[in-house]
């Protein structure tokens, strides 16, 4: 069978700055990929961040992954499918990045969960049930360079202690993960013989990781 291995080259980080002007909401549908009626100008793999919604509160705080856009609407990777109702008013606000220069690497740990004990005087082995997911951390490996601007955004959201919006975005068929995060911890330039300098930078997730 031929491989369907993809190669990482192409793979871009991001980080968010000043949030775009908000967007009126006028509906959201409950779909697999809620449909939102909204004038906009967004573009196909924009984010957007849900503030309340009149009869969905489910989508509020939630990141939306464009995927498909039009001036009228445009479709998010969330699935609403579940949610009590459909939504009528509210805003969404479009998120604005910059990219994280001379990237080297960046690796996911894939987080865990919590593992609860339940075990009773009943039971008759070890009884556990799956707590609250944690996503983990990023780590991050760069070339530094002291005028790039996503670099520069990694360095005041650390000094800021601000939990900012953070995209990737992958070649071929994985597409876009967009989540929620604060830098825990950017490093001083490493320097030696025949090196350039290069920084690491360790981002800490929380909450859920959307993809689109």
């Amino acid at each position: 069978m031929p491989s369907t291995a993809q190669v990482a080259q192409l793979s871009k980080f991001y980080i968010s700055g000043t949030p775009g002007s908000n967007i009126s909401i006028t509906a959201i549908s409950k779909a697999v990929a809620a449909v939102v009626t909204a004038v906009n100008t967004l573009a196909v793999g924009d984010v957007v961040l849900f503030g309340a919604v009149t009869g969905m509160p489910e989508i509020n705080g939630l990141l939306g992954i464009v995927t498909v856009a039009s001036g009228s609407s445009f479709t998010v990777a969330i699935d609403s499918s579940g949610f009590a109702t459909a939504g009528t008013t509210g805003t969404a606000t479009p998120q604005t990045f910059a990219k994280v220069g001379n990237v080297q690497d960046f690796t996911p740990d894939g987080g865990t969960a919590t593992v609860i004990d339940v075990t009773n005087m009943d039971s008759t082995a070890k009884e556990k049930r799956q707590g609250l997911q944690d996503n983990g951390n990023y780590s991050l490996t760069f070339d530094s360079d002291d005028t790039d601007a996503g670099q520069l955004r990694l360095l005041a959201a650390r000094a800021a202690q601000a939990v900012v919006v953070f995209k990737q975005t992958y070649p071929g068929g994985l597409k876009i993960r967009a989540w929620q995060g604060f830098v825990q911890k950017v490093t001083e330039p490493a320097a030696g013989v025949d090196k350039v300098l290069r920084s690491s930078a360790t981002i800490v997730v929380t909450g859920p990781i959307f993809r689109g």
